[in-house]
């Protein structure tokens, strides 16, 4: 996995991270860094959510805009594996645990998918609010790469779109005749493609659809889990198999 920027400052979000000396940050980063009490002169870094990072003081503040000075730039390195998320969409604002939850943990991109037993579709206003749930997920975790947001798909357009990225395709799904959970192996894979249906389950056409595209199952027992708390379990447990696979 791609480990979070190693910098200790105060981390902002600036969308046009460009070359020349000066950015300028606008918006609610001017409330966020009025709130931690910075002052001119004071270090910070920032990031434009797609692994450009740089660092710099803080040149002047003014009520709608803080110039900053930039001092030092990189680029980090996406993810490697990819772990795209293709999740059935929790009730209520459990979905804000569970983006604020796999954001932290990596995930490259969250689509919600219609199930056969799924209850909840986004709203209108949801990806806004998403995006604003990763990008402060990010900060939080020092991780340079916001995740992508696709729009709502159907199971069979999800499976084909992981399969033309070659991404390597993972169920989450209870065990019901195995004594232990199955752990796959996932060494020297670069993208990954991880379905979490919804907690009334699968239907057997959908099961059929996943195993006849080549999905691996990941179990983490027979409890039957609540959507978050499935992902956020097994995008953990891909980072440990991965990362045990390529110690």
């Amino acid at each position: 996995m791609r480990s979070p920027t190693p910098t200790r400052e105060p981390l902002f979000f600036c969308v046009a991270l460009d070359r020349g000396s000066e950015v300028t940050l606008a918006g609610g980063e001017v409330r966020h860094v009025k709130a931690q009490r910075l002052k001119p002169g004071d270090a910070l870094a920032l990031f434009d959510g797609r692994g450009n990072v740089a660092r710099g003081t803080i040149r002047s503040i003014a009520r709608r805009e803080i110039r900053i000075t930039v001092t030092e730039r990189r680029r980090d390195s996406p993810a490697i594996p990819c772990v795209d998320l293709y999740c059935a969409v929790p009730k209520g604002d459990r979905v804000a645990t569970l983006l604020d939850m796999a954001t932290q943990l990596g995930m490259c991109r969250f689509t919600p998918i219609r199930w056969a037993r799924g209850v909840a579709e986004p709203g209108g206003s949801a990806a806004d609010r998403w995006r604003r749930i990763c990008l402060e997920a990010c900060k939080q975790s020092r991780r340079t790469y916001v995740p992508e947001l696709g729009a709502t798909a159907t199971l069979p357009d999800a499976i084909a779109q992981a399969r033309a990225e070659h991404s390597r395709l993972l169920l989450a799904h209870p065990y019901d005749d195995k004594p232990s959970p199955s752990f796959p192996k996932l060494a020297k894979i670069e993208r990954l493609a991880l379905f979490v249906g919804p907690e009334g389950g699968l239907v057997a056409e959908e099961l059929t659809l996943l195993r006849d595209a080549g999905a691996d199952l990941l179990s983490l027992g027979d409890g039957i889990l609540r959507i978050e708390t499935a992902a956020i379990a097994s995008i953990t447990a891909v980072n440990v198999l991965w990362t045990l696979g390529n110690s």
